[in-house]
């Protein structure tokens, strides 16, 4: 995985163990249709957090 970069992947405890399983597949196969979004570190967002309040 890159440097600093992170995933995410969102469950809806209403889902079934089905749906559930079904989530984690697709997210193996990277084919979810959210599609991985990129997670700043905490030293990446303290930079953003500073910068914003600037």
């Amino acid at each position: 995985m890159w440097n600093g970069m992170k995933s995410v992947m969102v469950f809806d405890p209403k889902d079934t163990q089905e749906e559930t399983n079904r989530k984690w597949i697709e997210w193996n196969q990277h084919k979810s249709a959210v599609q991985d979004k990129a997670v700043p570190g905490a030293e990446e967002t303290r930079r953003k957090m500073n910068e914003l309040r600037a």
